[in-house]
C-alpha cells in the first residue's frame, strides 16, 4: 500500500499527528511531511490544523478515507493470496492493545504468540476506539480492548481483566482523565454519574505513563488501574462496579484458519494469566 495513504489513514483515526507517529513508529514532523506530499499530489487540504493539539478533517479527507477502505481491504486480501502461493507462507498480523492492556495483558500472552513460526506480529498501543476502527478496516487483524462494544461485523469475547481504583492526591480538585475513546474515559464518566461529580477542573492526558508521573510530582488526582499506581501513591478502593473485563475483538466475517487459530490462542494466554 502506498507509505503516504497508510499515513493518511492512521491520521484520520487518530485526529493527532503525535499519537500517529507513535502508531507508526516515525516521527511527527515525518507524519507531517507525508500527509503534506500527500495534500500536494492530491492538490486538496486534508486537515484542517488551527493550532490545536487535535485536527479536523475537510470533506477531501472523508471522501479518501471513505473510498480507501475497499482498497485497503484489496491490498491485505492479495498480500494474503500471494503469501499462501508460498510452500511455508509467513502472516504479516497486527494486532492492537489498548494501553492498560498492552501492559498487563500483553507481556502474558507473548511468550505463546512468540511461538507461532509463520506469523509476522506487529503490536500497536492506542485507545479502544481507534482499536475498534482498525479491525473494522482491516488494518489491525484483533485487538484487546477495555470497554464492550456492539457493532456490527464485530465479535468479541471477554478476557479477563483489572481493578479500578482512585490514586493520586484524594482531596485535589484537578482530575486526571484520559482521552474520548479510551476505556478508562468511559469508566471514569461512569464513575462522575454514579457520584454525581462535576469536576471543578480536568486535564486530559492521553498516556497513562504520563498519568502516573503527574501523579507522583503530587498534581491531581485519578481512575486508573490499580497494578499501574507506584506504591507510595494514595490509593482509594473503588468497588466490585469497577473491576473490569478486556474484550478480544475481531471481525466476523475472518475466513484465514491461521488467524482463527491465533485468535484461540490470545483468549486461552489470557485466561491462563487469571
Amino acid at each position: 500500500m502506498d507509505k503516504l495513504i497508510a499515513t493518511f489513514l492512521v491520521v484520520y483515526e487518530t485526529r493527532n499527528f503525535s499519537v500517529a507517529a507513535r502508531q507508526l513508529f516515525i516521527s511527527q514532523p515525518s507524519v507531517s511531511v507525508q500527509i503534506n506530499q500527500l495534500e500536494s499530489r492530491l492538490g486538496v487540504t486534508l486537515f484542517n490544523r488551527n493550532g490545536r493539539r487535535q485536527i479536523e478533517p475537510t470533506q477531501a479527507a472523508k471522501r479518501l478515507y471513505e473510498a480507501s477502505q475497499p482498497l485497503t481491504a484489496q491490498w491485505k486480501s492479495l498480500v494474503n493470496d500471494l503469501q499462501q502461493l508460498d510452500q511455508h507462507p509467513t502472516w504479516q498480523v497486527a494486532l492492537g492493545f489498548s494501553q492498560t492492556a498492552s501492559v498487563e495483558l500483553l507481556p502474558q500472552v507473548m511468550p505463546s504468540l512468540l511461538k507461532l513460526g509463520n506469523f509476522e506480529l506487529s503490536l500497536h498501543t492506542m485507545n479502544s476506539e481507534a482499536i475498534l476502527q482498525g479491525v473494522l478496516n482491516q488494518s489491525l487483524v484483533y485487538g484487546v480492548i477495555e470497554k464492550p462494544m456492539v457493532v456490527d461485523g464485530l465479535v468479541q469475547t471477554t478476557l479477563p481483566g483489572d481493578q479500578l481504583v482512585l490514586a493520586g492526591d484524594l482531596e485535589a480538585p484537578l482530575w486526571l482523565v484520559r482521552e474520548p475513546g479510551s476505556g478508562v474515559r468511559h469508566y471514569t464518566e461512569a464513575y462522575f454519574r454514579e457520584m454525581k461529580i462535576h469536576p471543578e477542573k480536568t486535564l486530559t492526558v492521553d498516556s497513562n505513563q504520563t498519568i502516573v508521573g503527574l501523579l507522583k510530582a503530587g498534581v491531581g488526582k485519578t481512575i486508573i488501574a490499580e497494578s499501574l499506581v507506584p506504591a507510595e501513591l494514595p490509593v482509594a478502593p473503588l468497588g466490585a462496579a469497577f473491576k473490569r473485563h478486556f474484550y478480544l475483538v475481531g471481525r466476523s466475517d475472518q475466513s484465514n484458519p491461521q488467524f482463527r487459530a491465533l485468535w484461540e490462542m490470545i483468549e486461552t494466554a489470557a485466561v491462563k494469566r487469571s
